[in-house]
């Protein structure tokens, strides 16, 4: 009696297993799928809730087996920067300044922790924008905030020396610091950083591609 206790409970184990298995594979295929899925669809509509596939096994497994946890943290980073609006710095909407905030930190999480040096730098590169569109809006602490978004840049170009964007964003910036200090001092126009027909940072679509 009590071994065929035990063999019906190993039996019962091994459904468990099977069906947990069955599972996280559908996890694993529906995570899969939803990646090139919802890239297309952020394209047309940012708004939507993307890359959040559901899982039935809960601890984002499926995203670990696979390898895309730090793939879908910057597509969401991204995803933040643009629904933040860096173009239209200065405008106080609650939901740009949620987005800014979670784009901040993804962000950072990205240019700490990732082990791609190339997204890394791109994430970098986007931080630079954010702070450049507040040195816009925040006339106090402008010149502190465009030393820390030229001090991005430069780790973005560190972490990528061919990335074209980051040091043409660096070039921006410190042309606008330099219009800025001469404008304190009495030598010339005030710069009006990021103003329109630049194309680096702050004037273009923040994070247009992974």
């Amino acid at each position: 009696m009590k071994k065929h206790a035990l063999t019906v409970a190993a039996v019962a184990a091994c459904l468990v297993a099977g069906v947990a298995s069955l599972l996280l594979a559908l996890d694993v295929a529906t995570t899969r799928a939803a990646l090139p899925r919802d890239d297309v669809r952020y394209r047309a509509a940012p708004n939507e809730t993307l890359w959040t596939p559901r899982e039935i096994v809960p601890g984002d497994l499926a995203e670990r087996l696979l390898g895309v946890s730090d793939d879908i943290l910057y597509r969401r980073a991204v995803r933040s920067v643009r629904l933040s609006h860096p173009e239209t710095p200065g405008f106080s909407d609650p939901t740009y300044v949620v987005h800014r905030s979670d784009a901040t930190a993804w962000l950072t999480d990205v240019v700490q922790h990732d082990g791609d040096v190339e997204r890394r730098s791109a994430a970098a590169n986007l931080l630079g924008v954010l702070s450049f569109a507040d040195a816009i809006a925040d006339y106090t602490n402008r010149t502190k905030l465009l030393e820390g978004s030229a001090g991005r840049f430069r780790q973005a170009i560190a972490f990528d020396p061919e990335n074209a964007e980051a040091k043409y964003n660096l070039e921006l910036t410190l042309a606008r610091s330099r219009g800025l200090e001469l404008s304190e001092s009495g030598g010339g126009a005030n710069p009006s950083p990021g103003g329109k027909g630049s194309k680096g940072a702050g004037a273009g679509e923040a994070g247009s591609g992974y």
